[in-house]
């Protein structure tokens, strides 16, 4: 950020609102690289030391229920506070911006804590209505690990509060490399206490990845002039608002989990190792949605906030438009490569020790199915933020709520046949079905969105896309990625070439059909070389 000439941080660094978005999105991007790689690094210790059985289904579903907590009222709590306290900064009222921050902040410790003693005594009958299925012995020690999982609530919660604070600041470094951190720590975990302590010990060590994602946030507070200040400040009008949008942002931001909570609840009643497979896939499908579209979507909301607090709506459809295009771009070519490469991508990251190619097979279905959503899954923090933005939380709400329904339906009509690979493949079809939603309802609050010009880019996305993966399908097969029986090394390395084959092949396609965003990153990256050279 810039100061200005009173020694104090301006409200955003200098540019319009799409060049600062695009340098906050690379900035991230990097860190959010970082973030995935370790996050598949800690997938594969735990993968390694525990393999795909009972006792990981047992620690996913315990994780489940505190991390849809964390993940549902942590992030609605920032998502409603970034607009209220960005209304404030764009006045230029830092003293009362941060006296909400602080209040939210105070709120959200103490909400989270309330949850974390009930959710110790609940542990018995929570696992029983999320994982009805599992046998006695798998039960107890879910509720066991659910227990120890919900003391880390207040820490995760505080700890994404604070992530808002510093983007609406526009600071992104550290909420980006908070959960790099995290991953860290969990990795340390199981390399130190795996063996000795099991799977609890793992559960304690997820508590304190969470610790660290908060702790190391709290230095770049003084950045931006925050004063913590201990009040709840329950009668203001901002905090009431707040309060207000609390509970629709919470349910609208629930509707991935509720899908991953559905996926459980018909898994458990599948063949043992279903949730694992179900859970490992979806790790490994989201990690384009964690590197690019997370980092579009960091950069993008407080810019959106912005736009709308200034009442500017055609900038707010430019953002839209811009990231939506983004994300096209990024996200069509990573699934065509998922759905290549499924296999071989799960065998080189998951597939040793007690993950066996039993495993492999059913995460790679997983993957598969997945793979057909990933366009709309990356679609909807997008859309959503455009909303909040707007301070509108109803369209998010029942249009989510309207998919969870269809993803219930889909489950029920495709898991019988399918297995879990149907619990996926239902996810993917509600998934679509909201991100479509989402769309022509924005559109009628932003009609400057370019409907046909996003269309024809994503038409032409997936052309040089499906050519990519044909290409790359037969690449594999000539360096026999597929045959299952090369060493780790050797499959690594394949892997990597045909990777990097086609983001080459991908990349020179987009040029030849005339992508509008692969020419603004070549420009951008054009510019940064010549400053760095400079």
């Amino acid at each position: 950020m810039a100061a200005n000439n009173n020694g104090k941080y301006a409200r955003a660094p200098a540019g319009t609102p799409v060049a600062r978005m695009a340098r906050a999105a690379s900035l991230v991007l990097l860190l959010n690289l970082l973030s995935r790689v370790l996050g598949f690094v800690r997938d594969a210790s735990i993968a390694a030391r525990f393999g795909a059985g009972p006792a990981t289904d047992a620690y996913l579903v315990a994780y489940t229920i505190p991390f849809f907590l964390q993940t549902i009222l942590g992030m609605a709590f920032v998502t409603v506070m970034v607009p209220v306290i960005t209304t404030y900064l764009v006045r230029d009222d830092r003293d009362q911006a941060w006296a909400i921050a602080s209040a939210v902040g105070n709120w959200t410790f103490l909400i989270m804590t309330l949850l974390a003693a009930a959710g110790t005594v609940l542990a018995p009958w929570l696992v029983q209505v999320l994982a009805p299925g599992f046998t006695v012995p798998v039960y107890d020690l879910a509720v066991k690990l659910t227990r120890i999982m919900f003391i880390s609530l207040p820490f995760m919660g505080t700890g994404m509060l604070i992530s808002g604070i510093l983007n609406a600041g526009y600071i992104f470094t550290s909420p980006a490399l908070a959960p790099a951190v995290s991953n860290v720590v969990i990795i340390a975990t199981v390399i130190l206490a795996g063996q000795a302590y099991g799977i609890t010990g793992l559960a304690a060590g997820t508590v304190l990845s969470f610790i660290a994602y908060m702790a190391v946030q709290l230095p770049d507070l003084p950045r931006l002039d925050f004063r913590f200040t201990g009040h709840l400040l329950a009668h203001h009008p901002a905090v009431r608002q707040i309060g207000r949008h609390l509970l629709p942002v919470s349910l609208s931001l629930a509707v991935g989990q509720l899908y991953l909570a559905t996926n459980r609840f018909f898994a458990s009643h599948l063949v043992a190792g279903s949730i694992t497979a179900l859970d490992f896939g979806n790790r490994l499908v989201t990690l384009p949605l964690g590197i690019f579209v997370a980092s579009v979507t960091t950069a993008v909301f407080p810019s959106l906030a912005e736009q709308a607090a200034r009442h500017d709506r055609r900038e707010m459809a430019r953002l839209v438009d811009r990231g939506l295009g983004l994300v096209i771009l990024t996200i069509l070519p990573a699934a065509a490569g998922l759905i290549v490469l499924r296999e071989p991508l799960v065998r080189l990251v998951f597939e040793r020790g007690a993950f066996d190619p039993r495993a492999t097979t059913m995460t790679a279905v997983a993957v598969l199915f997945y793979s057909l959503g990933l366009l709309a899954q990356a679609m909807h923090p997008i859309l959503t933020r455009a909303f909040y933005a707007l301070q509108d939380v109803t369209v998010p709400v029942t249009t989510g709520l309207c998919s969870v329904i269809i993803n219930i339906i889909f489950s029920s009509l495709l898991a019988p046949n399918l297995g879990h690979g149907g619990l996926a493949l239902a996810n993917s079809l509600a998934g679509s079905c909201y991100a479509l939603m989402l769309y022509l309802a924005l559109h009628r609050r932003l009609p400057e969105l370019k409907v046909f010009a996003l269309l024809g880019s994503a038409l032409r996305t997936v052309l040089a896309a499906v050519i990519m993966g044909l290409l790359v399908w037969l690449a594999g097969r000539c360096l026999d990625v597929f045959a299952g029986s090369l060493p780790l090394p050797g499959l690594f390395a394949r892997i990597t070439v045909l990777i990097v084959a086609g983001v080459f092949i991908f990349w020179r396609l987009a040029l030849l059909v005339r992508i509008e965003e692969v020419n603004i990153i070549t420009a951008m990256l054009r510019r940064r070389l010549q400053r760095a050279h400079s």
